[in-house]
């Protein structure tokens, strides 16, 4: 393993460790002071039962209450080491699954759920974009719904390269900051917004008001609340009768508790939309601290920041304002508030209208630029999921995107998905247009490997990431592939029929790739058309390159068709190059063995009938 990455995962290991000792410190704490409140508990109801009947009872119900007093502060206390357990908990997985992802331990590393486009569906397979051991599995720190789906667009759809290098340059300046970057993860692991409540408060946010919309109820709860207290004050002063008194209060009270009956189901409905009770939406407030919480350099994260600061009067003040007005309904969901606060308030003064009255004048003011400000957090959780594979990979590149480039070159590329310590880098060149590289060797030997190392760096140059290879340079490319496809009994459709409907895709974009955003589609083709006898097979693969080399596109085609580069019109115009096996003697341990290194010219060497011979089906196993 590589030095640097050797040091990276011991500092990870370090992390682990020291997150695990103060886990396990908390959980024994945490267990002394749940005994402690029980005991406190059973000395406070003791004393009080020994004081109902003694003659200095007073002294009992004063150390009753001091033992209740005592309670309270180990519930404070142990709520205190239950929150600090299950952050040392959570920052020990955050370091356990950051040395998973540095070993390419699938197993151990956990894989964010994503949906996935139909028209992207095609490209995001071949690639192993996403789903379990994927690009996406492998970048993916994010936690909140928005920065996992700002992370999955950036992937699908390339960036120019001007935005490219600002990612760049934002990527580079969150690397070397571990701590931060962690503690944005478990914030986000603290919140588990997993039913999506971000996304229902900027729908509320953005929609439309319910009780401003009914102006002659707004005024109705007006009217009443302060007429309640218009006749408590009256009666307080002796100007009406107490009895008179009494009875209009009993009036306000039947009509008020009619108005709830009505309407109180939709106004908790609305609380409810927003979650109020959990205040999921409030808490994202400290990961937007934590955003702004760092003096930045680059122009992607001041724009971001500024995104956030600018709108509304700034993300922090209007949440912290929004924060106390969504304490206000809190009283409702706690036993004792309930019955001796919140009920009083509700049928004497319609408490839930006047605080939705006041949500509601929040999101007229500040609601519009509430997506805004949470599409730039999750820009800034995608950042910093780049800047966690920057961190652990010190030595990928930042890639050099250009138009004024003609083609894809990259100097020891590898396969980012494949561990360090079996990973082989190599050379290589895709491009100019006007040509095709054509990869050839046996099976298993690495063909397909490289077509999607190609693929998967391409995708990541144009997210703004780090790729996997000492130096790369492309120009703004749109991605084509051809590699695994499938048949559809559902839709039947024959494997034959698929495969050329995903050419007919590919090649329709080679015909409009250059004129959208100046892009020249790179395609990647494995072993296509196999759903045809080889005769036909060999004329249409030809007539697919030459048409696609025609149009200006660059790429790659791995095959088996070693007469291919010598077929006109194709002759002249595909770069060969090729992988080689090594065969050894039957009875060996490994009767094959591959170097996956490539090498120029077409391939010398086959493996099919070794391969035969291995599985059993060999000549002398014939004979037997």
């Amino acid at each position: 393993m590589d030095s640097n990455i050797s040091s990276i995962e011991s500092t990870y290991r370090h992390r682990v460790d020291k997150f695990a000792a103060a886990e396990k410190w908390y959980a024994i704490r945490e267990r002394m002071v749940m005994h402690l409140r029980v005991v406190t508990f059973i000395g406070a109801a003791v004393m009080f039962a020994l004081g109902w009947d003694s003659k200095q009872g007073w002294l009992w119900y004063w150390a009753a209450g001091a033992a209740i007093f005592g309670f309270l502060v180990l519930v404070v206390y142990h709520e205190h080491i239950r929150r600090q357990l299950q952050i040392n908990c959570l920052l020990r997985q955050i370091n356990e699954q950051a040395i998973a992802r540095l070993k390419r331990n699938w197993a151990g590393l956990p894989q964010t759920p994503v949906a996935v486009p139909a028209e992207s569906q095609g490209l995001a397979v071949d690639l192993d974009l996403f789903g379990h051991a994927s690009l996406f599995h492998l970048l993916c720190s994010a936690t909140t719904p928005i920065g996992i789906q700002v992370l999955r667009d950036w992937l699908l759809e390339p960036a120019s390269p001007d935005e490219i290098k600002s990612r760049q340059q934002a990527v580079t300046e969150l690397a070397p900051h571990l701590e931060f970057r962690q503690t944005l993860i478990l914030n986000g692991r603290l919140l588990a917004d997993r039913g999506n409540t971000m996304q229902r408060f900027v729908d509320w946010a953005e929609g439309e008001v319910w009780l401003t919309a009914r102006p002659w109820l707004m005024w109705l709860v007006r009217i009443i609340s302060a007429t309640a207290l218009s006749i408590i004050v009256l009666t307080k002063c002796r100007i009406i009768s107490a009895d008179l008194g009494t009875l209009a209060i009993l009036i306000v009270l039947l009509l008020n508790a009619l108005i709830t009956a009505l309407f109180g189901g939709k106004v908790h409905n609305i609380f409810s939309l927003i979650n109020l009770r959990r205040g999921e939406a409030a808490r994202y407030l400290s990961m937007f601290e934590l955003m702004h919480s760092m003096p930045y350099t680059s122009t992607k994260l001041n724009a971001l920041k500024a995104e956030t600061t600018n709108l509304g009067g700034g993300v922090l003040h209007r949440l912290r304002q929004l924060n106390r007005i969504a304490a206000l309904p809190m009283i409702s969901h706690n036993s004792f508030l309930c019955i001796f606060v919140y009920l009083p308030l509700q049928f004497a003064f319609l408490y839930d209208f006047h605080i939705l009255n006041l949500l509601e004048w929040w999101q007229t003011r500040y609601g519009r630029f509430a997506r805004a400000w949470f599409l730039a957090l999750g820009k800034f959780e995608a950042l910093c999921s780049l800047a966690a594979i920057a961190h652990d990979q010190p030595d990928w590149a930042m890639p050099e995107v250009d138009v004024s480039a003609d083609r894809f070159h990259a100097r020891k590329l590898g396969h980012p998905l494949l561990p360090c310590t079996t990973r082989v880098n190599n050379d290589v060149e895709v491009g100019p247009a006007g040509s095709c590289l054509l990869v050839t060797g046996s099976n298993m030997s690495g063909k397909s490997t490289l077509l999607r190392a190609i693929g998967v760096n391409a995708v990541l140059a144009e997210a703004g990431a780090p790729v996997c290879a000492e130096h790369l340079a492309m120009p703004p490319v749109v991605l084509a592939t051809s590699m695994r496809i499938r048949d559809s009994l559902e839709d039947g459709v024959s494997f034959y029929m698929a495969e050329l409907m995903r050419l007919k895709e590919i090649v329709d974009l080679a015909r409009n790739a250059k004129p959208r955003d100046n892009r020249s589609l790179l395609y990647l083709l494995d072993e296509i058309l196999l759903g045809t006898n080889s005769r036909e097979r060999h004329i249409a693969v030809v007539r697919v390159l030459h048409y696609l080399i025609q149009h200006g596109a660059i790429g790659a085609i791995s095959t088996h068709d070693l007469d291919l580069a010598n077929t006109e019109p194709l002759s002249g115009v595909c770069r060969s190059v090729h992988f080689r096996e090594t065969l050894h003697d039957q009875h060996a341990k490994q009767p094959m063995t591959f170097d996956y290194i490539l090498r120029p010219g077409i391939a010398t060497t086959t493996n099919a009938l070794k391969l035969l011979e291995i599985v059993g089906l060999g000549e002398n196993d014939k004979q037997q």
